[in-house]
């Protein structure tokens, strides 16, 4: 029997910071700082903040997962033993591949118009080149990935902070820039329901960190680099996103951030001339490449380790023989991209549009942010022996705290609720269908040791963990036998 070709570990701690940022510093997230900032005005380091708490536990909740069962399947690897197969599929395709299809091709389209601005280059032209450069560096290898990845966001995330801070110094006033909202009272219109009721847009600062953690399978030390990149990661974002829209609320009309399809450009040429004009318009190409290189490198291993479960076509399970890559899946990403990319550049885009795609992915998104910290929850009590190499601290306060945020956070997206439930539905049904296709009880849970001893198969080695796993898998061997 041939061996079985395995995913690569080759990554360390950067490429996983790059991951976890590359995401949520992207077009549509600095849209919406943008946006909530024509909101809340000065008061939006507020509501950043409440929206960071679900997220920064749901960070906790993929920490500890990650160090638990560090695959590729992610979310569906960490769902089976907990909830069940259907919301193992459920989690996944609800959360991850709604996402791809409503937030991917939107991404490199801004980063197409941004690139029209600046340089004149026809956007659909700009798109498919970026579109093409993310599917030959993830099918590739993971470690040029990593490298470039890793690179691109870290500058990106300097070259944001610099302006973010050159913005907030009022450095711009030299070269004419104007403080039209420099009496703004600090309370938005509406006061503090206004502040709280845009939580909801407000967590599209931050969501997507956790696409570091599908990369688990080719990371070095997924135990301590994956939960520590995560949280900096959300940290990271905080801190820059508040200072940048402070500064852009301080000169750009508030209607100009709340009715722009680009309101970070808007902002960043208000506050900064035509240099700021430049550097937004770069930052958001390099921003659509960093995305859509995490839903390239992320989505098709989230696939593989289903494949593998048999929760997803067999097909996704493929890995090329030399680059070590899942292939198909990657393919089927790039095809979701491309969709969004074609419907949107045919049909033009405008706020609501932008609003519409991401707030529709932000609610199925969220509720696989609960079930993971769900999930947590479940396998403590069931499993408490289980090694551990990270944990969730204070998990039975911390989590619950997570769950009611990101409940908060879905109820003030009341106006996106038709079209989430619709595609869940879809998602849904899909789910329900394959299961009894294969044959495989709806609702039947997969033993912890099952999964682990799965990961293990598939996965090269991993110092620490395997020797802890085994361990535990002898002992449960010994207390349960069959």
């Amino acid at each position: 029997m041939s061996e079985v070709r395995k995913l690569k570990r080759a990554l360390g701690f950067w490429p996983a910071y790059g991951a976890a940022v590359g995401l949520v510093v992207s077009g549509t997230a600095m849209f919406s700082v943008g946006n909530v900032g024509g909101t809340t005005g000065y008061a939006t380091f507020i509501t950043a903040l409440i929206a960071l708490i679900p997220m920064m536990c749901a960070a906790f909740a993929y920490g500890e997962l990650s160090a638990m069962l560090p695959g590729s399947g992610m979310i569906s690897d960490y769902t089976m033993p907990a909830l069940g197969r259907f919301w193992s599929i459920f989690s996944l395709l609800s959360g991850y591949v709604l996402l791809i299809a409503a937030d991917g091709g939107t991404q490199l389209v801004m980063g197409g118009l941004s690139m029209e601005s600046l340089i004149g280059i026809p956007q659909p032209i700009v798109t498919a080149a970026l579109f093409l450069f993310v599917i030959l560096v993830n099918l590739r290898g993971v470690e040029f990935y990593g490298k470039t990845e890793a690179v691109i966001t870290v500058v990106m995330m300097i070259v944001f902070a610099i302006l973010s801070i050159l913005g907030i110094s009022r450095v711009g006033e030299t070269m004419g820039a104007i403080p039209i909202n420099a009496d703004l009272p600090f309370l938005p219109e509406g006061g503090w329901a206004t502040v709280f009721g845009t939580v909801g847009v407000a967590i599209w600062f931050f969501i997507g960190f956790e696409f570091a953690v599908p990369m688990a399978e080719e990371n070095k030390k997924p135990y301590k680099n994956l939960p520590y990149a995560l949280i900096i990661g959300l940290l990271s974002i905080y801190i820059i996103d508040i200072i940048f829209s402070a500064a852009t609320v301080r000169y750009t009309s508030l209607d100009v951030l709340l009715t722009s399809p680009i309101p970070h450009v808007e902002g960043a040429r208000a506050m900064l001339g035509t240099a700021g004009f430049i550097t937004i318009s770069l930052l958001t190409v390099a921003a659509s490449l960093t995305t859509a290189n995490a839903y390239a490198a992320a989505l098709p291993r989230m696939l593989y380790g289903m494949a593998r479960e048999n929760l997803v076509p067999s097909l996704f399970a493929k890995i090329h023989p030399k680059y070590r890559t899942p292939w198909n899946g990657i393919f089927f990403t790039g095809f979701l991209m491309f969709i969004t990319f074609i419907y949107i550049t045919i049909n033009g885009a405008d706020v609501n549009m932008v609003l519409t795609f991401i707030m529709t992915a932000c609610i199925t998104w969220m509720i696989s942010y609960a079930i993971a910290m769900l999930d947590v929850l479940i396998l403590r009590k069931k499993y408490p022996d289980y090694p551990r190499l990270w944990k969730a601290p204070f998990a039975w306060i911390t989590l619950p705290i997570g769950i009611i945020g990101v409940i908060y956070a879905i109820w003030t997206l009341q106006p996106y609720w038709l079209n989430a439930v619709i595609a869940m539905a879809v998602v849904a049904t899909y789910g329900i269908l394959w299961l009894k296709y294969k044959k495989i009880p709806i609702f039947e849970r997969t033993p912890l040791e099952d999964v682990t001893k799965e990961i293990q198969t598939r996965s090269e080695y991993l110092p620490v963990w395997d020797e802890a796993v085994t361990e535990w898998l002898d002992k449960r061997a010994k207390q349960f036998p069959s």
